[in-house]
């Protein structure tokens, strides 16, 4: 068994902008996990727990799917969090633009992979960027002040893959390794 998830990956530049966000709200000193920049990505669909076997199935889906659209390019412009800033569990970068594209391939990823054995997910699809897990209220108000506050300049990024990624847990946090990835068209 693998964890795996599918996800879009995020060029260098925009991973060093969240490196810089996430620098900045972790002066308050609240209780978060935070993402690694590096491990950030637009996760389209997570799988958990996956027979080996299936692989060149996922594979399949991906390629099917991702030979199906072309590059988008989106806008980071904001902050937030689930289940909202006042009740944070997890602190998130928020997308504008291509987002009806993204949660469109994201759907029919989630519609082939049902043909395969998968569950389809029982929430709605939420372009966001991951960048934290509130781990408990410890210093939460300034947390939540500081993602309300925080002073975005509007930053491009630039979708253009998608992945399928192993999860390896550790105790320094997950390692992520590719086992496949398409490119969308130019």
């Amino acid at each position: 068994m693998m964890r795996l998830f599918i996800a879009m990956p995020l060029p260098g530049k925009i991973e060093e902008l969240l490196a810089e966000i996430i620098f900045t709200l972790k002066q308050n000193r609240a209780k978060v996990k935070w993402v690694a920049p590096k491990n950030i990505h637009l996760t389209l669909k997570f799988l958990g727990d996956t027979d080996e076997g299936k692989v060149p199935e996922i594979n399949n889906v991906i390629e099917k799917v991702g030979s199906g659209y072309k590059t988008i390019i989106s806008e980071i412009n904001c902050l937030g969090a689930f289940p909202n800033v006042r009740r944070p569990r997890v602190i998130w970068a928020g997308l504008t633009g291509g987002v009806d594209i993204l949660a469109e391939i994201a759907g029919k990823i989630e519609d082939e992979l049902e043909k395969i054995g998968f569950e389809k997910e029982n929430r709605p699809f939420k372009s966001h960027l991951t960048l934290g897990r509130v781990k408990d209220n410890f210093g939460i108000a300034d947390l939540t002040d500081a993602v309300e506050k925080y002073d975005f300049t509007p930053e491009e990024v630039i979708f253009n893959r998608i992945v399928l990624f192993k999860s390896t847990l550790t105790r320094q946090g997950p390692i992520y390794e590719r086992l496949f990835e398409t490119e969308l068209q130019k």
